[in-house]
């Protein structure tokens, strides 16, 4: 399954599904829906959902940046833990969510959960009305949604986001096609930063990502226990994420 927006469609869409995500505030009636399960970052550049890591949470979780001795061994765990996708015990985390679209700033709660190879992602609007609920398998992404949400919602954008933030790397630059990803420090704090191959062949100082994430946590913390903020300039788009 693949998304068909092109270069100019895609921050208009991250945008589009974003405000109508957070404006709700009640819940109508649902639908159930099949997603696409790879996304359009920017041109020539996408982001294809990949399966739930083995051993994957809070208690055997790995710091964002890694001391440089142990990166063969990082990455030949992480490649493992691709091939045999599945946590081994159920993990749930609760999240403040901020969205900023433009001028536009909008609240929700999540709730995430991860089991065997199922990433549940429910949302709901600050009183608590549910919103959406979003279950992938390791293979296809279904969204039981708010009629009221239409046709413009964009459940796999939000999905791949949240890899995006806290997938393993190896497991993230296996699933990213025409782009990288580099981690290092951004001011200090851990960051990811995602660059499309278009910018890749003139690299400068002044370039600017197509996606920055950094992490408000100090080295030795795991990222789920880390204030992220998430930052797309090109779709004016900005994702906060505070642990609750």
């Amino acid at each position: 399954m693949h998304l068909s927006l092109n270069a100019k469609g895609r921050p208009k869409a991250i945008a589009t599904f974003s405000l109508l995500l957070i404006s709700l505030g009640l819940m109508g009636c649902s639908e159930l829906l099949y997603r696409q399960t790879c996304v359009g970052l920017a041109k020539d550049m996408r982001y294809c959902l990949a399966p739930l890591p083995h051993d994957f949470g809070p208690a055997t979780d790995k710091p964002l940046i890694k001391p440089q001795a142990n990166n063969s061994k990082i990455q030949g765990n992480s490649q493992q833990g691709d091939s045999k996708a599945g946590v081994s015990s159920p993990q749930s985390f609760s999240q403040k969510v901020s969205i900023k679209v433009g001028d536009n700033t909008h609240e929700l709660l999540t709730q995430l959960e991860l089991e065997g190879e199922r990433m549940t992602l429910v949302g709901l609007a600050p009183l608590g009305q549910a919103l959406f609920t979003l279950v992938y398998d390791g293979n296809t992404l279904s969204s039981e949604q708010s009629l009221l949400l239409g046709d413009e919602f964009k459940a796999e954008y939000l999905m791949a986001m949240m890899q995006l933030i806290y997938w393993p790397e190896q497991s993230i630059k296996s699933h990213l096609e025409g782009g990288e990803l580099v981690t290092g420090l951004c001011d200090t704090l851990p960051c990811r930063q995602f660059y499309s191959q278009d910018t890749l062949i003139s690299r400068s100082d002044s370039q600017t990502q197509v996606i920055q994430i950094r992490y408000q946590q100090q080295t030795d913390d795991a990222p789920w226990q880390a204030h992220i903020n998430l930052t797309m300039p090109q779709a004016k788009f900005e994702l906060e994420i505070q642990p609750i």
